[in-house]
């Protein structure tokens, strides 16, 4: 890639810092611009990864500072609008922190918007950029466990901090929005098709109308099934097994993966994967598909399949009834 390109970013708390670390040693990327609407965060961010250009406001970052790449690290509840203004600056590629919206129908509400404005638009699920994540699935599709029959996945964290957003529902907080994600997303990405139904139960918490606790169950059809535990207030955990008619691919740290090795295991044996940096590699991977149509690791194709996943369990959980997935 011979060119530098102009990333902005908005939302400048926590997860901003793995993006800006990660950026550091991307010659490829400029950042010209921070927004945040917390003088604190924007100032720390800025003051970390060298930002000259900050702002209070989105609308004004991108008027003046033109970037060709905008990634999103708010709240999931504003995504949507920040979406909606990127577009309406005419960035070329969007890059949204997961979980990329609220709701399916706001997530086809900025696929149109963005497809009829030619702009790319991706999730920032990183792990699926990781090289231990694609030699999982290489090892899958060259048959070393033979057919997939049965994935499992969890991710628990200790977070009981009532102040955070993850434990606000009307922020798009929520056990399966932030944890349970990337356990949905393993599933379909290892067994390589959708699931026909969902059921799930848990933990929920009215005050703040957020599912602390979900345990679901993923009807792939023909005897294949999925299941997933995520949780806020147990300990951490992140794993995930694949389990075939020949043998079991197990994955002990499942999405913190980055550069320096990891490994998992096929029918008990260890595999050992060079890593990246997941968060250089999956903004590099929308730079190109915006610069020469590379494709993308995570086409938002896949993000709005795991959206409706997403949605049919939080019905399910609400109700006790098996939902049909569209």
């Amino acid at each position: 890639m011979d060119k530098k390109y102009r990333v902005a970013i908005v939302g400048c708390g926590g997860i901003s810092n793995a993006h800006g670390n990660a950026w550091r040693n991307v010659p490829e990327i400029e950042i010209v611009g921070a927004c945040d609407e917390k003088f604190e965060a924007l100032s720390r961010f800025a003051t970390e990864y060298n930002v000259e250009n900050t702002y209070n406001d989105l609308r004004q970052m991108l008027e003046k500072q033109n970037p060709e790449i905008l990634v999103i690290a708010t709240w999931p509840s504003s995504h949507l609008k920040n979406v909606l203004e990127a577009v309406r600056s005419g960035v070329k590629g969007i890059l949204v922190e997961k979980p990329i919206t609220v709701t399916t129908s706001q997530l086809e509400q900025m696929i149109q918007v963005t497809e009829n404005a030619d702009i790319i638009l991706m999730e920032a699920f990183m792990y699926r950029h990781h090289p231990l994540t694609l030699a999982v699935k290489e090892k899958i599709e060259e048959g070393a466990i033979g057919d997939v029959r049965y994935a499992r996945s969890t991710f628990s964290t200790g977070l009981t901090d009532r102040t955070n957003w993850r434990l606000k529902g009307d922020l798009g907080g929520g056990a399966v929005m932030d944890l349970g994600c990337y356990c949905i997303n393993i599933i379909r990405y290892v067994i390589g098709q959708e699931p026909q139904s969902a059921w799930a139960t848990g933990k929920y918490e009215p005050v703040n109308n957020v599912w602390e606790t979900l345990i679901g169950t993923l009807d792939f059809g023909d005897g294949i099934t999925g299941q997933f535990d995520c949780s806020f207030g147990w300990t951490w955990r992140e794993n995930y097994e694949v389990t075939g008619t020949k043998g079991t691919i197990f994955v002990g740290s499942a999405w913190g993966n980055s550069e320096g090795e990891s490994q998992f295991t096929v029918n008990g044996e260890t595999v050992t994967v060079s890593g990246v940096n997941p968060y250089a590699a999956e903004i590099l991977n929308l730079c190109e598909a915006v610069e020469n149509g590379t494709p993308l690791r995570l086409p938002v194709s896949d993000s709005l399949a795991n959206m409706q996943v997403i949605d049919a369990l939080h019905e399910s959980a609400h109700t006790g009834q098996r939902i049909q997935i569209p």
